[in-house]
């Protein structure tokens, strides 16, 4: 719900301003229909579902993992491109929505899916938010346990490539009369986009950030990851130091494992140098994700070299997780989310 646009059209309609705060309120728990809205005037509520799509985008289909722990939806906006978002678990009764701030993406990381589509169109501010707003319909249609607590920027595209719609969203997000989420139950990952780092830092600070970094010499990153080129580790870690010395909180390092190509101890060492050099030991975590298939050469290292790089890490001092893939029998884990060419062919599960 874009809350100036509601205002604007109660405005011109005659109706007092309150009306339309009314109706935001109500909209964002993930009412559907605006019958639903009791508090308005049944004429109202009629013209709204004549003139006022509740989404600004047409879902198209669901998928459910068999456990139930990750749903994956399609969804069409209103220009033709398409996306796909997600709505996780990653404990029982916590829900994440993974949202998309672009269609497709130009950043052409070797590994990931959605780079394979290219890059479509810039997400509005309503199309993100709306993202957040469908999955709370979903998950109040679909009475699953729990609630969304957490809003993570890691979908298709690359966020800060598209800062004023993110950073808009973001608003609307925390906003009391909207949704009313803490800045801190939100993360925007970027696949190190120094300007959008540095705005982060001075316009959003309390919201997570979270780098996709996948390996720690610029040879094999600019490979892996082709921005890189334009911004190289030292521009990145002087960034993060620019972050730090403003915020001072914890930075999540964002690391696939490839095996046999940024997986081995040497790569490890580097990672750990890297970090030392980047900033306040205790404020870097790792993030291992071990590599979901896509249609690209890459393969996913084993679990014993996915253990020892953990290791290694360890024991140098360095905080580490390997992150536990959700939705990769959808196709709707970290780097598979695609729409189009390249296009990752996985049976549907409890299609809806």
């Amino acid at each position: 719900m874009n809350p100036d646009r509601v205002i604007s059209i109660f405005r011109d309609w005659g109706e007092p301003a309150y009306r339309g705060r009314q109706l935001i309120g109500e909209i964002c728990k993930g009412i559907e229909s605006y019958q639903e809205v009791t508090t308005l005037p049944q004429g109202l509520r009629d013209r709204l579902g004549r003139e006022m799509p509740v989404l600004s985008f047409s879902p198209d289909r669901v998928l459910s993992s068999a456990d139930g722990s990750c749903h994956k939806a399609l969804v069409s906006l209103n220009k033709g491109a398409r996306i796909e978002t997600v709505l996780m678990s990653p404990k029982p009764g916590l829900w994440s929505a993974c949202v998309s701030s672009q269609a497709g993406c130009a950043l052409a990381c070797s590994f990931c899916a959605t780079g394979l589509m290219g890059f479509r169109k810039n997400l509005t501010a309503e199309e993100i938010a709306d993202q957040v707003l469908f999955w709370r319909q979903y998950h109040r249609r679909s009475k699953l346990a729990g609630k969304i607590t957490n809003v993570v920027y890691m979908g298709m595209g690359e966020p800060m490539l598209n800062f004023d719609a993110v950073k808009e969203s973001v608003a609307w997000l925390t906003s009391p009369i909207l949704y009313g989420m803490a800045q801190r139950s939100l993360s925007i990952s970027t696949a190190g986009i120094v300007p959008g780092i540095d705005r982060l830092t001075r316009e959003l600070g309390q919201v997570n950030l979270a780098v996709s970094l996948h390996a720690a010499d610029d040879e094999l990153r600019g490979r892996l990851v082709p921005i890189n080129r334009a911004y190289p580790l030292d521009a990145l870690k002087k960034a993060l130091g620019r972050y730090f010395s403003k915020n001072n909180r914890k930075v999540f390092l964002e690391y696939v494992l490839l095996a046999q190509e940024n997986d081995q101890t040497k790569h490890a060492q580097d990672l750990v140098r890297w970090i030392r050099r980047a900033g306040p030991i205790h404020l870097l975590h790792v993030n291992l994700i071990v590599w979901n298939p896509t249609a690209t050469a890459h393969q996913a290292t084993d679990r014993e070299s996915a253990r020892l790089f953990k290791e290694h890490l360890i024991s140098r001092g360095i905080q580490v997780t390997i992150r536990k893939n959700l939705g990769q029998e959808i196709a709707g884990a970290c780097g598979q989310l695609v729409v189009g060419r390249g296009t990752i062919s996985k049976k549907p599960f409890n299609e809806r």
